[in-house]
Formats: C-alpha cells, sequence, structure tokens
C-alpha cells in the first residue's frame, strides 16, 4: 500500500508523485484545491487527479469517497469500475445517488469508534476502532471497500481496524498532565482542521477544546482559505494562532491576515488571539489551563517543540 502523493517529484519532474504509480486499486477520498507554490489553479490540481484516476485498469478498482464533489465529478470518467462510500446512510446526492459503502448507528467516545459497515442495503459487519471522527469512518469505509475489491479476509480486516492505532501525528496524544491532554496533529488545510477539531469534540464530549494553530505550509499562509479558516476553527472553544511562519514570502495583499481572523472569531463569541511563536503560546496558555482541557496543536512542521514545552510547563506548574 502506497500513500499517493499530489506533490511534485522532484526539482527536475515538476509532475505530482502519484503519476509514477500504476495501482490496481485507488482510495480517492477528498479532493480540493491546496500546494498553491506548485500548482497555478484549481483547475490544474484538479487534472492532477483525474490523470491518477485515469491510471487506474479497467481490472482494478477506484474507491471513491462521495462526500467530495470533485471526487463525485471525476471518478465517473474512470476506465475502472467505482466503489463509493460517504459517512452516513441518509446522505442522498440527487445526481449522483447514494453511495455503495455507508456507515449506521456510529458511536464516538474516548475509547474509540463503533458502527455497522453496509454496501447498499447489505451489512458488512460491525466495526471497531481506536480511531476518532467522521473522517475516520469514512477512512475505514474506504479500506473496507478496497479489501472487499481484493477479497480479503474479513475477519482479518475486522482485528486489523480494532487495533490499528493510528500514525504519528494524527491526533497523537503526545501526553497528560493535571488532567489536561495535549494532542498533536499535522492539519493544516481548513478542511482538515474543521474535520480534526469535530473529531476531538466527538472524541472528547463536553470538555473544552483549546485549538492551537501554526500557519506553516505555503498554502496555508496564503489569502486563499481567509474565510475558510474562519469557519473551520468554530468548533473549537478558543483558538491561539502563531505567527506566519514566512511572513517574508508574501505582501499585505497575498498574506493570510490573522488579526481579521482573530477578530472574526471573537465576534462569533471564541476567544481568539495571535501570538508570535511556542515559547509566547505556553507562557500565555499554559496558566490557565484546566483539568479535563484539551490541547489540540496543529502544524505540518515542529512547531519550536511547543508539545513537550508545553507538557514540561504544565508539570511545573
Amino acid at each position: 500500500m502506497i500513500e499517493a502523493d499530489e506533490y511534485d517529484t522532484a526539482y527536475f519532474d515538476k509532475g505530482p508523485k502519484m503519476w509514477h504509480y500504476l495501482p490496481d486499486t485507488a482510495i480517492v477520498n477528498n479532493i480540493e484545491f491546496d500546494h498553491a507554490d506548485i500548482y497555478r489553479d484549481e483547475e490544474a490540481y484538479n487534472f492532477a487527479f483525474a490523470r491518477f484516476i485515469n491510471l487506474v485498469p479497467k481490472n482494478g478498482v477506484v474507491v471513491a469517497g462521495w462526500d467530495s464533489p470533485i471526487v463525485r465529478e471525476l471518478t465517473p470518467k474512470s476506465p475502472a469500475p467505482v466503489e463509493s462510500f460517504g459517512y452516513g446512510d441518509d446522505s442522498l446526492r440527487p445526481t449522483n445517488g447514494q453511495p455503495h459503502w455507508h456507515a449506521r448507528d456510529v458511536e464516538f467516545d474516548e475509547d474509540g469508534t463503533r458502527f455497522r459497515a453496509f454496501r447498499s442495503d447489505k451489512e458488512w459487519g460491525r466495526v471497531d476502532t481506536p480511531l476518532a471522527g467522521a473522517f475516520s469512518v469514512r477512512n475505514v469505509l474506504a479500506v473496507i471497500a478496497a479489501a472487499e475489491s481484493v477479497k480479503a479476509d474479513r475477519d482479518g480486516v475486522r482485528e486489523g481496524l480494532r487495533t490499528f492505532s493510528s500514525v504519528k501525528r494524527r491526533m497523537e496524544v503526545r501526553g497528560e498532565v493535571r488532567g489536561v491532554t495535549v494532542i498533536d496533529d499535522f492539519a493544516h488545510h481548513p478542511t482538515a482542521i474543521r474535520e480534526t477539531i469535530d473529531a476531538v469534540r466527538q472524541k472528547y464530549k463536553g470538555r473544552r477544546i483549546v485549538a492551537v494553530y501554526e500557519p506553516r505550509s505555503y498554502t496555508a499562509q496564503r489569502r486563499e482559505f481567509q474565510d475558510e479558516y474562519a469557519k473551520a476553527f468554530r468548533g473549537a472553544d478558543e483558538i491561539v494562532f502563531a505567527s506566519l511562519y514566512r511572513p517574508d514570502r508574501y505582501t499585505k495583499e497575498t498574506a493570510l491576515d490573522l488579526q481579521l481572523l482573530v477578530r472574526e472569531l471573537a465576534a462569533s463569541g471564541k476567544g481568539a488571539k495571535e501570538l508570535k511563536n511556542a515559547d509566547a503560546i505556553v507562557l500565555d496558555l499554559t496558566p490557565r489551563l484546566k483539568e479535563r482541557d484539551v490541547v489540540l496543536i496543529m502544524s505540518n512542521g515542529g512547531f519550536g517543540g511547543i508539545h513537550q514545552k508545553m507538557l514540561d510547563a504544565l508539570g511545573s506548574r
């Protein structure tokens, strides 16, 4: 299994890495514009995925995330048969129909997620996974669909899902000190941020969620996602932004306006602020944290070692 990567291959090959793969089975979960340093616009970005989908042969399978409008647009053009999946059993698509694979009776708690997986009206089986959030339910459905396409043993698939504890930097609990849980996540695209905050909310019901975010990637620091970021962070109770990682790359017109984000979130009743870096955030936030708070730290970089610094500061408080 290989994770398909739409980023460029090398300095001498600006095409995406995924064009070099020849998959028999491809999972295409969600397509939204990203990597503005590589792709000139959304049309070019979507073309990269259209070409990747076209690489799957007629005797292969494309497993398609039906909750993504662009995936629904592109995958029907695939030469391979398409197995679609979506989060719920009532997510009817007016023009594309209901996804083949869906989940019913979804339950979230701090131990994980449980649901019943269906293909159309036929139940595949019950799923118990330590993963959290609606996006994890989609991922699991995609894995089940892919496994069925190669006739994998169902009991083995269920056991693999039950014991899979995810990967580093995906809702990774870095520690808990004085009842405060510190989580590390790689999220930086607005959709990933929104889904991750929602997943933390579903997993840690009734607890205060503090989102800490470092705008670090090229796209994350650009103005294109200004409005989407304002929406993405509304699921948190408090939001703390680090300043732009490389402000020298942008002008006032092209850079993400963090102070505008802070004002918009404050206007919606959220506590929000911008602080310079990891050290400033730890110094400001740690004294205000209380038992049962959940601190969700999001960055696609090291973020100045903020995770351990915060745990150490909580321990010496």
